[in-house]
């Protein structure tokens, strides 16, 4: 293995989306190679035939790429030691398993389900831990073994497990642990379907594909001591071995949709933007100095030290999350978040597509007056849509707080022939027309501020009225006031 280069890799399953361990688990490895001007590898592995899908695939790759993770080597990109996908490199294994026939180290194994279930129930009866070592056809004569195989009679390769001695894992997160050869079964190497197993498949793609580190997860830790002996019945020199805790919720359990979001896919479609859902990953369970949050991806890289990492499981902090996202938010130009928001409110029915089309420096000039508001992009359709669309459907409850008082229902009128009558449509104009009225009467401007911000907006907190209104337009604001006298006339008619 060549040493003078760091080469990392992520190696997921494409059974399913990509969720946040095992993107954080990406991270590591990306920052760990940009760290150390080394090289990033994706490798599929895809062996399992029953559970990987081609829509897997792409969504990891989607997902990795969404979050800001090129890859250096893998699929689309090729490399000196492709293919990049397990399927494509059977020939690999088959030949790595002949080695391990040739030398001793494996051997065919004909027990059928049934009799491997019947050894574990008779072991467990027993009470003792079912660890199979091969029985009558561990030390079956190599010839005889060969022969039966050849004939198509079912089986699989497994490794000969030594009976004695420890196999030890020097993990840099965790330590030295040590494993006892004698708890560890003579495990399959090649099914019978002639595919080979994740720990098979991912020793010698890792040797193959010269990986200096291994870094992943913590639910691995097990099949590390497998891994070793496989490595050193080949003769090939051991990597670095780095497990990395899993992702908690605040709950202290395992992250999944329960607690809202597990994939990268639901962060997104939650409003997430992939520079901040990056930033706080990288954090999780880092070992960063807590003075500091916001970091670009080269100064995470350059800070970055796997031996900080925690033993301990990260648990995560949605609000933290949000409050980065926020700043990323504000980082963004309303141009930018522009871009964003149209198809967001355009999907929820908020506004059309054609008038968003053809008012796009309207909706830049809505985005910008509401960024420094919004924590995820999630939230643009609710705060914004009513800049958009004709009359509104007020709350019953509000409406008559809102124009229960005898002021509001003498005053409004005559504010709605101010507004209309303005020369122009401009914040200070419009201001000045409430202020003025409000003076007039005698009353602070807020007695009007508040009526007419519910009805213009349907709410009772907006960003600043006088800028919403000049943005909202003189036909929208004169209709919805309009509205709003109507629906205060019927109020306070007497019922018959």
């Amino acid at each position: 293995m060549d040493t003078t280069r760091i080469r990392v890799r992520y190696a997921p399953s494409p059974t399913g989306s990509l969720h946040v361990g095992g993107v954080r688990t990406a991270l590591f490895n990306w920052l760990f190679a940009r760290k150390n001007s080394g090289t990033f590898i994706l490798r599929i592995e895809d062996t399992d035939l029953e559970r990987s899908t081609e829509e897997s695939v792409e969504q990891l790759k989607r997902s990795l790429r969404w979050i800001g993770l090129e890859w250096d080597e893998g699929p689309e990109i090729g490399g000196p030691y492709g293919p990049y996908r397990q399927t494509e490199r059977m020939e690999i294994f088959r030949e790595a398993a002949r080695k391990l026939l040739d030398s001793g180290a494996a051997y065919y194994d004909f027990a059928t389900l049934q009799e491997l279930a019947e050894f574990r129930e008779q072991e467990r009866k027993g009470g003792r831990q079912p660890i199979y070592t091969g029985g009558e056809y561990r030390e079956m004569d190599p010839e005889e073994a060969l022969k039966r195989a050849r004939m198509g009679e079912p089986h699989t390769l497994r490794f000969k497990t030594p009976r004695e001695g420890k196999t030890v894992v020097d993990d840099i997160i965790r330590g030295r642990v040590v494993f006892e050869n004698a708890n560890i079964e003579d495990f399959v190497l090649m099914k019978s379907t002639a595919t080979p197993t994740y720990n098979f498949a991912a020793a010698v793609d890792d040797a193959a594909m010269s990986i200096t580190h291994v870094i992943r997860g913590d639910d691995h830790l097990s099949n590390t001591p497998r891994q070793i002996l496989v490595y050193e019945a080949l003769g090939y020199e051991l990597p670095a071995f780095a497990h990395v805790p899993q992702v908690l919720g605040a709950d202290k359990k395992k992250l999944s949709k329960r607690h809202g979001a597990e994939s990268v896919e639901d962060f997104a479609a939650q409003g997430y933007l992939p520079e901040a859902l990056f930033n706080y990953l990288a954090l999780l369970g880092a070992g960063y100095s807590a003075d500091e949050e916001i970091f670009s991806p080269d100064e995470l890289a350059e800070r970055f030290r796997i031996e900080r990492v925690s033993g301990n499981p990260a648990v995560f902090d949605e609000k933290k999350l949000t409050a980065i996202n926020a700043v990323y938010l504000r980082r963004h130009s309303p141009e930018e978040l522009a871009l964003i928001a149209a198809p967001m409110l355009a999907e929820s029915g908020a506004a059309e597509p054609e008038e968003l089309q053809r008012e796009m420096p309207r909706l830049t000039r809505i985005i910008a007056l509401l960024k420094d508001r919004l924590n995820r992009t999630s939230e643009i359709p609710e705060a914004a849509g009513y800049f958009y669309g004709g009359e509104l459907e007020y709350d019953r409850g509000e409406f008559e707080k809102q124009f229960g008082k005898e002021f509001v229902r003498e005053t409004f009128p005559e504010l709605l022939e101010r507004l209309r009558s303005l020369p122009e449509w401009t914040e200070g104009a419009i201001e000045e027309a409430v202020r003025g009225l409000a003076a007039e009467k005698e009353k602070g401007a807020r007695h009007l501020i508040h009526p007419l911000r519910f009805a213009t907006t349907g709410r009772t907190v907006s960003a600043g009225l006088f800028e919403t209104l000049a943005i909202l337009g003189r036909e929208r604001t004169l209709l919805r006031v309009e509205k709003a006298i109507e629906e205060m006339q019927r109020l306070s008619k007497p019922v018959s």
